[in-house]
């Protein structure tokens, strides 16, 4: 793969991947400087990890096969490296020691309040409070996950403690989604079938369902599943690794939701899957779907829409997801940080002809409803 211009042999490497060896091979021959950017340490993110780990592989000639990308989308992308340099050297990916205090203190908070009404039999009103604790816990966990430097790696298991959610897990799928977003066939969040078909099944050949017909009823119901879903995922994947860390946390999670009785366990994962799904889903499936993709700036503008959300409880309940853009071209950057770096790439789209995509969050959820309906009957 070729990272800064220069071409390296990661053959041997790919095993040894924290991410695994199919992230690696489904790069092979392309240019991965913007993903290797986005998503490890380097110094001004976090430390210099990766890239003293990158420097130690063995270089080598390019593929015969490679084809280089066109002048445009060659001046594109050095426009875009040179706006993230800009951004590190302005400190937009240092973490606030006051802002994370906050943001972990509110999520906290709601766990610990939300803990005290299900043990003082206030099943209902404990069941609203730790559904918006377990939403707010992913949206925190995300960024933990996402995150560089001590604090971040510390922290990254906060996602497996309140949630029951494997890091390793969701790290796995989550950076795929990251660089192949919205790309059929290694982009999970769009695979979805059989509860939703976001394309047409002769088109992409995936096997039909009788029920595809209503997903445009059940599809934002079911969405409740959510976080019932990544918990399976999480303990089947521990069930291959074996990783003690993370079977402890989980296992501390699951004694707390043993401790709440079955009607709030069970009823707060439900809410807190809801929110987030509901939200998450909506700025991405309605986007572009594509068989190959691009290079990797080029197609976070294609696949990812921003919503434009004004109402302050309504933000907080987005967790900063509101600027999925902002987030999938920089995803280390700590999230309290999007909103206001929003103008900043508004201004970098229109210098540079990209389409900045946003519209009002209802409008936004609409549109992913509607794309329900659409392939409900295609």
């Amino acid at each position: 793969m070729l990272i800064d211009n220069q071409w390296y042999d990661v053959t041997g490497w790919s095993k040894a991947h924290p991410s695994g060896a199919k992230f690696i091979e489904l790069m092979d021959g392309r240019d991965a400087t913007d993903a290797f950017y986005a998503l490890h340490s380097y110094g001004p993110n976090g430390s210099d990890t990766a890239l003293k780990r990158l420097q130690k592989l063995p270089k080598c000639d390019p593929p015969d096969d490679w084809v280089r990308c066109d002048a445009t989308t060659a001046a594109e992308c050095t426009s875009f490296r040179e706006f993230r340099q800009q951004l590190e050297k302005a400190g937009w990916f240092k973490r606030s020691f006051l802002q994370e205090a906050s943001v972990f203190m509110q999520t906290v908070g709601l766990f610990a309040v939300g803990t005290y009404l299900a043990w003082n039999a206030h099943p209902w009103l404990a069941t609203l409070v730790l559904g918006f604790g377990g939403q707010q816990a992913g949206w925190l966990g995300h960024d933990y996950i996402h995150g560089r430097g001590k604090w971040c790696g510390f922290a990254r298991g906060f996602a497996g403690l309140f949630n029951g959610h494997s890091s390793y897990w969701w790290s796995q799928k989550h950076n795929m989604h990251h660089v192949f977003t919205n790309e059929y066939g290694k982009d999970e969040d769009i695979q979805q079938e059989p509860f939703y078909y976001l394309r047409p099944p002769s088109e992409v050949g995936s096997t039909d369902s009788p029920l595809r017909k209503y997903q445009h009823i059940y599809g934002y119901p079911v969405y409740a599943i959510t976080f019932l879903y990544w918990r399976f995922d999480s303990l089947l994947t521990l069930s291959k690794t074996r990783d003690r860390k993370e079977i402890g946390l989980l296992a501390l999670n699951y004694l707390w939701l043993c401790s709440l009785g079955p009607a709030v366990a069970i009823g707060h994962v439900a809410l807190a899957g809801f929110l987030v799904g509901s939200l998450v889903s909506a700025t991405h499936q309605s986007e572009e779907m594509m068989d190959e993709q691009g290079e990797f700036m080029q197609v976070q503008f294609k696949s990812t829409r921003d919503a434009l959300v004004t109402n302050p409880f309504v933000k907080w309940c987005w967790g900063g997801m509101d600027t999925q853009l902002e987030h999938h071209l920089f995803p280390t950057m700590p999230r309290y940080k999007l909103h206001k770096l929003r103008p900043l790439v508004q201004a970098f789209a229109a210098a540079n002809g990209l389409d900045f995509k946003m519209d009002p969050g209802a409008k936004i959820i609409q549109d992913n409803w509607e794309t329900l309906r659409k392939n409900a009957t295609a």
